[in-house]
């Protein structure tokens, strides 16, 4: 082993204290762990860390990616020379962190429901950060991704074939690469969303047309004019109305009629009457918006189109649509990447053939270590 940029600095310095020394040789234990729940994600790309770097002699222990995880679990354990694993904690600490993402991905489309969750984050983070987001959102449980760079990072590492993935002992799933019109191409064809819809469906026929309908500020127009030009091939419609904005035909207060509707078929009364409060009416995707789009479609004849919301679906927007059971089909979201700190500490150290305890005060009481971790890799 040796130093790296990508260390710490202290790592490269303790490298570099021991580097010809017996202690360089000396077999530790490390334990990696959180101090929070979540679903693991990035363990492949720590054990392509250890293959790369870790040397000979090294034993990678643990969880893997799409497991969960509690506070204080280990979920690694890292065995070899202290020499070759001291400067590797930095990397691994860092690629387990897109954990956070996955967990709140799969907490994402448990709330959800039956409505699929669509990744849209990409253009919130550094462009290389694309793929290792789009891995967490598929170990959450996300239907797809909306770049082909994230798509093809997906299908390289869970991929089985046929546009499905596998990430553990799971069922095999369809993951795609999802795209809908944007409001750029409605600028260009002359602030048309219908006009715009055409031009893509042509020379995309094979791709479920979904019409992007809040670029007039006209979205019950735009539907009907979209219904009555492409009949059975309009696949969905896309509701992004923003944040300064009520839907054509929409309320900035709340309707009785609307409430009462809602209440009446909701599991939770206390938890709808607190999403309405919130995102009933007023600007913005509301649930008003979805179901006077929903019955606009039906009343057009047009019950085969989804709908697809989209503008700041994070995990309370997300509840709160379910719990008024809102007749969306597909949820796109950018709000939901964070990260999760996990903290590595050498446990064991090997001595007089035998393996001793040997840590910081306090840090055994944190953790709880399954005897039964299966072995990920050995070098």
């Amino acid at each position: 082993m040796s130093v790296s940029d990508l260390a710490d600095e202290y790592f490269n310095r303790s490298y570099r204290t021991v580097a010809g020394t017996p202690l360089e040789g000396l077999r530790v234990c490390y334990a990696v762990f959180s101090r929070e729940t979540g679903r693991l994600c990035g363990v492949a790309d720590v054990l392509d860390l250890v293959r790369r770097r870790g040397g000979p002699g090294v034993i990678v222990r643990g969880k893997s990616d799409g497991d969960t995880f509690n506070p204080g679990e280990v979920v690694l354990t890292l065995e070899g020379p202290f020499g070759q694993l001291v400067t590797l904690e930095t990397e691994y600490l860092g690629m387990l962190s897109i954990s956070g993402a996955a967990s709140e991905m799969a907490a994402l489309v448990e709330a959800a429901g039956e409505t699929q969750v669509i990744d849209m984050a990409a253009r919130h983070y550094p462009p290389e950060l694309q793929p290792r987001i789009a891995l967490a959102a598929a170990v959450g449980g996300a239907a797809g991704t909306s770049t082909p760079a994230g798509y093809a990072e997906v299908h390289a590492r869970f991929g089985m074939g046929g546009g499905k993935i596998r990430i553990g002992q799971g069922t095999s799933r369809e993951f795609k690469l999802y795209g809908t019109i944007p409001h750029a191409l409605n600028a260009v064809y002359g602030g048309s969303s219908v006009d715009s819809a055409a031009a893509y469906h042509e020379r995309h026929p094979r791709i479920p047309l979904v019409l992007l309908i809040d670029f007039e500020g006209t979205e019950r127009d735009v539907i009907s004019a979209a219904v009555q030009r492409f009949h059975m091939d309009l696949y969905g419609v896309r509701l992004d109305v923003p944040a300064n904005r009520i839907h054509q035909g929409g309320h900035a207060k709340p309707v009785r009629a609307l409430e009462m509707r809602i209440l009446s078929s909701v599991a939770d009364r206390a938890a709808a009457m607190k999403a309405l409060e919130r995102y009933g009416f007023g600007p913005g995707v509301t649930i008003e918006s979805v179901f006077a789009v929903r019955d606009l479609l039906d009343s057009l004849n047009a019950k085969h189109t989804k709908i697809v919301v989209s503008s700041g679906f994070d995990l309370d927007k997300v509840r709160a649509f379910r719990a008024c059971r809102a007749p969306m089909d597909f949820i796109g979201t950018g709000s939901w990447v964070r990260f999760t700190a996990f903290t590595s500490d050498i446990v064991r150290i090997w001595e007089g053939g035998e393996w001793k305890t040997r840590c910081k005060a306090g840090r055994l009481e944190e953790l709880r270590e399954s005897p039964d971790l299966p072995v990920l890799l050995s070098t």
